[in-house]
């Protein structure tokens, strides 16, 4: 790996950690497809997935008691299930395919979230009723995603907003979904011997920044308007996913 290379991985680490402290999702979503732009695919899944683990896990210990325990077992159950599919194609199926499928999938996803928050924004009347399968399904979507891209949020932050909950239990219950997924995500990349020492070396070197990433994210929680911050996520997710897809193209 060239040092510019490195430099890049790590920036985009500090970034994706700020993004996640301020809105609960997003540190994948966004360091998957960028860190992909200047290294192999594979390598990038496996750093990130280190590194969002590390991430999470300091976020969970701050919010522990607002988690919905009860809808954070069922999108795990689930996503235990679908997690060696995932792992399945990202060992069998070939990078460009798999980066223009990445950089498809963030773009829809994007859309699928954007609609979603603005139908809860105009839905008047209580909260919508929680639906089970739909969380059962999230879950296992996620999984999936979470083996084969490391990008496994927006399925679990659809379902979250389906339920209209509020931004402390929507954090809160994320970053503990991503801790424990992400440890198990974590085992199967060991298991499968995928992690290698330039994912390591990456992720280790991009601990200090995603601390100070977090730390300033969690500082912009209350300066940053819930509007204004959506706006900017949805632009970069856009980025991200053209940005991803194209390398693929290119080749």
């Amino acid at each position: 790996m060239e040092v510019t290379e490195i430099l890049w991985v790590l920036a985009v680490m500090f970034f994706a950690a700020l993004v996640q402290a301020v809105g609960g999702f997003g540190f994948a979503l966004m360091a998957v497809p960028l860190a992909a732009i200047a290294v192999d695919l594979e390598l990038a899944v496996i750093a990130v997935s280190i590194g969002s683990l590390f991430n999470v896990t300091m976020l969970c210990v701050r919010t522990i008691r607002q988690v919905d325990r009860e809808v954070a077992v069922r999108f795990n159950i689930a996503a235990f299930l679908g997690m060696p599919i995932g792992l399945a194609v990202l060992e069998l199926t070939p990078q460009r395919p798999l980066k223009i499928s990445l950089g498809v999938v963030i773009v829809i996803a994007t859309f699928a979230l954007m609609r979603g928050s603005a139908g809860l924004r105009t839905r008047e009347g209580g909260r919508p009723t929680p639906r089970r399968w739909i969380e059962l399904a999230a879950g296992a979507i996620s999984g999936v995603l979470s083996t084969a891209t490391g990008t496994n949020g927006p399925p679990l932050v659809l379902a979250l907003q389906m339920r209209k909950v509020s931004p402390e239990v929507f954090r809160a219950t994320l970053a503990f979904t991503f801790a424990v997924s992400g440890a198990i995500s974590m085992a199967l990349f060991v298991g499968a011997g995928m992690v290698t020492r330039h994912a390591v070396f990456l992720a280790a070197m991009a601990v200090p920044l995603i601390v100070v990433g977090q730390r300033v994210g969690l500082q912009l929680q209350s300066q940053l308007s819930e509007k204004r911050f959506d706006r900017l996520v949805y632009v970069l997710l856009f980025v991200s996913g053209i940005s991803v897809a194209a390398s693929g193209l290119i080749g």
